[in-house]
Parts: structure tokens; C-alpha cells; sequence
């Protein structure tokens, strides 16, 4: 079962995956024949001759009938959804579509909407202390309550923790798989997965069927930290892979932000050497928003405009410093004032769909320009 596009084209692209191809390399092919798989599958040698980067061997691949989609493959997809996520979907993780080699497709087992693009990535080690996991877990169930999807490695440890802590919030979290999103590792996951999977997503660039090769972690890594705001370091050994999704962060540009860890453990060497490198050091989850500049509501200010709401005035508010805020989020602001406005009205006026008003609206409130009321109504902080 497929959602949103024909079985004919995804398997195409579940045959693009098989081959194995780079990043790169499959961006070049679909480039040239217009972003249609079955055009790519189905061209002539001298089509592809001057593609960058191919060579014969990316020929004889293509053309052996075992890369073509299997019966396992086809067996799944009758009995379970699988969304494939383009690059030039609306909905593709923005973030990631800026890195340098961003997936050109990925498949989705689950939901991923525009709210999960507000994301921050929590990654460690397998072998996590007890600390650890529970600073994971609680840092994970605290953002989830301000609206932020916890993006992790589905792995052991530090990964299973930060899921678990985004399921607890009442959260969504993507699940970033290095096999396919069919394949359960670790196996003592399942139980997790099947909970990701009804509240947010299991999400891979890799076929269905792909098996949890070493090669794929670090290629997989790469989209832990593209889709995410910032990424949070809990306890890194020296010989981490999370070291590799930190320098990654790095590449792209991303917030660092690690939990400082005991001076004479060496599960903590890695992180430690992280902010003796200029990492953000991360005591709360308040230092979290601060350091993505999703600065909280004040709670005590909040809850006094809330609870003096029913004699409030509806009179307009001073009109807000709309400088350093992009146009999209000034036009919503300038249509909000102390009286509640509905999301859906708020969206119409503004000309831009619900989701999308949902994600920006969520950035206001947690830069307190903004409060959410029951409803799903909205007015503006004085």
C-alpha cells in the first residue's frame, strides 16, 4: 500500500534505491531525465553517458534484474504504507534540502508533516550510562511539550532514550533508520518503532530490505543533523559515532549543543572535548531554546493576560517591531491582537495553509510574542 503515488512509481523509485547508488549520483540521473525514475530506469546508454560522475559499472548495475524491485519488497508494500518524500515536495525537510548532498528522495513509514520541520536532534552512545539516558529522555519529553519533534538514530542507548522522552511528552520524533524502514534494528526496538511509526515516523533513503551495514551509520548521520534546528550531544566516548553527527552539525551550519559529563569517564571524553571546542553547554532545557533562539513564554506573564482574558478590551495592541522578523511571520503577528483568533481564520487571511501557519505560529510562542489558547486559538502577547 502506497500513499500518494501510483505503485508503478514507487517501484521506480524503490529500483533507484536498490542500486545503491551516492547521493550525488542519483541527483545527476533524476536531473537529467526530468526527476522521473521510470525515465531514468528505462533510458539508453548514450541518455546517460554524460552524466557526472557515471561510469560503466553504475551501467551493469542498473541493468542487472536483481536490483530490480523484489518479491520481499512488493510483499511489504501490500500490507503496510510507505510515502515517498522527493526533495521538490513541499513538505521535504527544508533544512535538509540546504546540506550539500541532501537525499534527492526518502521513504517515510509513518507521518512526516510541516510540524516535524521545527526539529531538534538528540544523538549519543549505544552504550549510555544510566545518566545519560535519563537526561536524553527528560531533555526529549521537555521539548515535545513546546511543539518540538525530537529527531534520533532509532539506535540503542542515548537514541532509544530521546525517543522514548518524545513519546512520553505526548510528542512526535522521527526515527532516522541506517537500513530500511522495514528492517527493525536493534531488534529490541520493535515495540518503539511501532510507536514511532503512530506518532511521528520511521524514515530512511535506504530500500526496503536494506540490512544495518556499518557504511550506512555515518551516511545516515548526515540526515540526523541536516533535518534538525540543533543537535544535542549526550555522552560521546571518544570513539562515538555521535562525534561524526557532531561534525556533521558542524558542516551544516547547525547549533551544537552537548551535556557536559564527569572529567574522568571516558564515556564523557568526546563530549568534553566538544565544548572545549566551542560547543554550547547544555544544563536545561531552557538552555536548549535559548541557544536556537526559541526563547520560552515567561509562565507567570502568560498565565496573568490568560486568566484576565474575559474583561481584557478587544482594542488593538501597539503595533509590534516587525524589523527583524520575516514577512511571513510579521503578517501573521499584525492580523493577531488580544482577541482570540482561530488558526484556520487566521491562515485563510493570511493566504498560506493551516500547517504552515501552525509552524510559525509555534516559532512566535516560543519567542513569546505570541500565546496559544484552548481551541486552538491564538491572540498576541502584549
Amino acid at each position: 500500500m502506497t500513499t500518494g503515488r501510483s505503485q508503478e512509481e514507487v517501484e521506480a523509485w524503490l529500483s533507484l534505491a536498490n542500486l545503491q547508488f551516492t547521493p550525488r549520483l542519483l541527483t545527476a540521473l533524476l536531473e537529467r531525465f526530468q526527476g522521473s525514475p521510470q525515465r531514468a530506469l528505462a533510458a539508453t546508454d548514450a541518455e546517460r553517458e554524460d552524466i557526472p560522475g557515471w561510469l560503466s559499472r553504475h551501467t551493469a548495475r542498473l541493468q542487472d534484474p536483481a536490483n530490480r524491485v523484489t518479491v520481499k519488497q512488493r510483499s511489504w508494500l501490500q500490507e503496510h504504507p510507505l510515502r515517498i518524500l522527493l526533495v521538490s515536495d513541499s513538505d521535504y525537510p527544508p533544512l535538509l534540502r540546504e546540506i550539500h548532498d541532501p537525499p534527492p528522495f526518502l521513504f517515510v513509514y509513518g507521518s512526516y508533516t510541516t510540524q516535524d520541520h521545527l526539529a531538534v536532534g538528540i544523538v549519543g552512545s549505544r552504550r549510555a550510562t544510566p545518566y545519560g539516558k535519563g537526561i536524553a529522555e527528560k531533555m526529549a519529553r521537555e521539548l515535545t511539550e513546546r511543539d518540538v519533534t525530537i529527531v534520533s538514530g532509532g539506535a540503542s542507548g542515548i537514541d532509544t532514550s530521546a525517543h522514548r522522552g518524545a513519546l512520553a511528552g505526548g510528542g512526535r520524533t522521527v526515527a532516522v533508520l541506517g537500513c530500511g524502514v522495514d528492517v527493525c534494528y536493534p531488534k529490541e526496538n520493535a515495540a518503539l518503532f511501532k510507536q514511532i511509526v503512530e506518532n511521528g515516523a520511521l524514515l530512511s533513503e535506504f530500500a526496503l530490505g536494506s540490512e544495518p551495514e556499518f557504511w550506512r551509520f555515518p551516511q545516515r548521520n548526515r540526515i540526523v543533523s541536516g533535518m534538525s534546528l540543533g543537535l544535542l550531544i549526550v555522552e560521546a566516548p571518544k570513539s562515538s559515532g555521535a562525534l561524526i553527527t557532531a561534525r556533521l552539525a558542524g558542516e551544516h551550519g547547525r547549533t551544537l549543543m552537548v551535556i557536559p559529563g564527569n572529567i574522568d569517564r571516558p564515556m564523557s571524553v568526546g563530549s568534553n572535548e566538544l565544548l572545549r571546542e566551542g560547543a554550547i553547554p547544555i544544563l536545561s532545557t531552557a538552555d536548549i531554546l535559548y541557544a536556537l533562539q526559541l526563547v520560552p513564554v515567561p509562565s507567570k506573564k502568560a498565565q496573568q493576560f490568560q486568566l484576565g482574558l474575559e474583561e481584557a478590551p478587544s482594542a488593538s495592541l501597539p503595533p509590534p517591531n516587525l524589523s527583524d522578523l520575516s514577512p511571513q511571520t510579521a503578517q501573521i503577528l499584525q492580523r493577531l491582537s488580544s482577541t482570540p483568533k482561530h488558526l484556520d481564520n487566521l491562515a485563510q487571511e493570511c493566504g498560506i495553509d493551516s500547517s504552515q501557519a501552525g509552524v510559525e505560529l509555534t516559532l512566535m510562542e516560543l519567542s513569546g510574542l505570541v500565546s496559544r489558547l484552548p481551541g486552538n486559538s491564538w491572540i498576541r502577547v502584549p
